[in-house]
């Protein structure tokens, strides 16, 4: 994705302040990996679109090889500083990953980042790598939240995130294969007859679910992040969006956008504290699937 390809970005700032996922994340796909395969193997797992590493950092215990893969070598530059277990990280594009074997790989992660892919080739790019026996799994999270305790800021964040006059018109193309809930990969694993497809969503708030055609598994809980913030940590990620960066390339001149929001999302919700800690359900998707069985 462009953006976080530019060198002027902040791989240090995304790596400092975007969430973290679940710990028990990786266990909930292994179960999946393992479901109906026991033996499912664990020997190389490979994290596309990894970033700064924040999610490939959580693989290396489970897993006997773990490599990272984005076409960012600045976000790259950022993994290996943070790096504190045997990763191996190549730059490379999602839907050209010539270095690995065919049907080498166990488990295939994208922790948000399949919405920027050339959602095809990557579906067969994945299908290519990934053993018989393996899975892919795609999750991520819209950077929405439902405000429990002030929900007359849910419709603050969406404006803010999707305006055409706030940040909506500067993101990369891509973002609304995410907001959307990932429905085009459902779509195209199931026409391309990948078996096992879950999609799960938490909460019912992402736009247009649950899809009539593509439903999807509605969890009574989150799945893939557990993310505590108060306004100053809402406004330290809301400085991570990429969105915000292309905006203010044209609008030099004003606030910053983020800013901005906190405090009109404050103002709403009748807060002065800064560090209040706010009573958040983030929207996210899981989608799990094994690629297409070969046949002799």
């Amino acid at each position: 994705m462009a953006t976080y390809s530019n060198p002027k970005y902040s791989a240090d700032n995304y790596q400092a302040n975007r969430p973290r996922y679940k710990e028990s994340l990786v266990n909930t796909i292994l179960a999946y990996h393992r479901r109906d395969n026991p033996a499912a193997g664990a020997e190389l797992a490979v994290d596309v679109a990894t970033g700064t590493g924040i999610f490939a950092q959580q693989l290396p215990p489970h897993f006997a090889k773990v490599i990272g893969t984005d076409i960012s070598a600045t976000m790259l530059e950022s993994a290996r500083k943070a790096e504190r277990q045997s990763i191996e990280y190549v730059e490379a594009p999602s839907e050209n990953l010539e270095f690995l074997a065919d049907h080498s790989v166990d488990v295939m992660t994208v922790a948000t980042g399949a919405h920027w892919f050339d959602i095809e080739k990557f579906v067969s790019e994945a299908q290519r790598v990934l053993k018989p026996s393996g899975t892919l799994a795609i999750f991520g999270y819209t950077g929405f939240a439902h405000f429990v305790d002030y929900p007359q800021c849910d419709k603050i964040i969406k404006e803010y995130g999707l305006g055409d006059d706030r940040l909506g018109r500067f993101w990369d193309r891509g973002r609304e294969v995410l907001v959307e809930g990932y429905r085009n990969y459902h779509a195209a694993f199931a026409r391309n007859a990948w078996p096992g497809i879950e999609r799960h969503i938490y909460p019912n708030t992402i736009e247009g679910e649950p899809s009539a055609e593509l439903p999807p598994i509605l969890d009574s809980e989150p799945n893939i992040m557990d993310f505590q913030v108060t306004w100053r940590v809402l406004r330290a990620f809301l400085l991570t969006w990429s969105t915000l960066t292309l905006y203010h390339k044209q609008y030099p001149e004003r606030e910053n956008a983020a800013e901005a929001v906190i405090r009109e999302m404050m103002a709403a919700a009748g807060s002065t504290d800064m560090d209040e800690k706010l009573n958040m359900q983030w929207e996210e998707i899981l989608l799990l699937c094994h690629p297409p069985q070969l046949h002799a």
